[in-house]
């Protein structure tokens, strides 16, 4: 499955600028095949919610986290090489690699545990333990009680930025590059560290995108979702991979399709 070109011997930094051009690059994916895009996206979301009726549903959905992500970069592969994208790529982190994919996944909920850990020995520590236990409609906090958990809460929100920039990247360094977990995890850190203003650009634009799509009655989240999840793989080919893949030219014109 290998075809990539080689990893750098470290990730590479870019401008701030290059923010822009990842999510426009995930634009003209999304372009090469809208529908199977949508398709993918309510898949998606609709496994997710029968997981969610499921007694361990929850820990399933966590468990294949990166199988799911390998399969947004696998059609992102073939409609960046400038191909129709394929539904069927989108499984196929469950053809390939699922062991060590799955395994990603538990990196990521034990990451998720040991964060809820840590904010909970805070409240322990604090003595707000037991409110967790009291019912919200008449639960009454004290200054200090309110004080100590709206700490908490940043604390945690602050701990699960590097969990982040840990998984971004690690779907794809797992599927294409076949390295191990925990190096894919490293890896994935240092390429969002070292573009820190880019991915910082990136977020906001997303941002800005995800809010517009919601206020569209929730439609062009079907149209924005798929596109930054394309965007992921521009990223990475442009941090990750030897060659020079992505450029600051005008994208060819094409006859029908979404422009951002």
């Amino acid at each position: 499955m290998n075809t990539e070109p080689s990893l750098r011997r470290e990730p590479k930094r870019h401008p701030m600028g290059r923010g822009w051009v990842w999510i426009r690059t995930g634009f003209e994916i999304f372009n090469r095949g809208m529908g199977a895009s949508v398709a993918m996206i309510v898949l998606w979301f609709v496994v997710g919610l029968v997981l969610d009726q499921l007694p361990a549903g929850g820990l399933i959905s966590q468990l294949l986290y990166m199988v799911w992500g390998a399969g947004w970069v696998a059609v992102a592969r073939r409609g960046f090489k400038g191909q129709s994208l394929q539904f069927a790529d989108f499984f196929a982190g469950f053809r390939h690699r699922l062991t060590p994919l799955v395994l990603g996944g538990l990196l990521v909920l034990g990451m998720l545990g040991l964060i809820l850990l840590v904010c909970f020995a805070l409240l322990h520590l604090w003595d707000l333990t037991g409110l967790l236990a009291q019912n919200p409609e008449t639960l009454t906090l004290t200054p200090a009680q309110a004080q100590g958990f709206l700490l908490c809460l940043l604390l945690g929100m602050a701990l699960v930025v590097p969990m982040l920039m840990a998984i971004t990247f690690a779907p794809a360094l797992i599927f294409f590059q076949g390295v191990g977990v925990l190096q894919a995890a490293r890896l994935s850190f240092m390429g969002c560290l070292r573009n820190i203003w880019p991915f910082l650009w990136w977020g906001l634009i997303g941002a800005l995108l995800m809010l517009l799509g919601a206020a569209l009655f929730l439609v062009g989240l079907l149209v924005v979702l798929p596109a930054i999840n394309y965007s992921i793989y521009a990223a990475y080919r442009d941090i990750y991979l030897e060659e020079e893949t992505i450029t600051e030219q005008t994208p060819p014109t094409r006859e029908f399709g979404f422009e951002a």
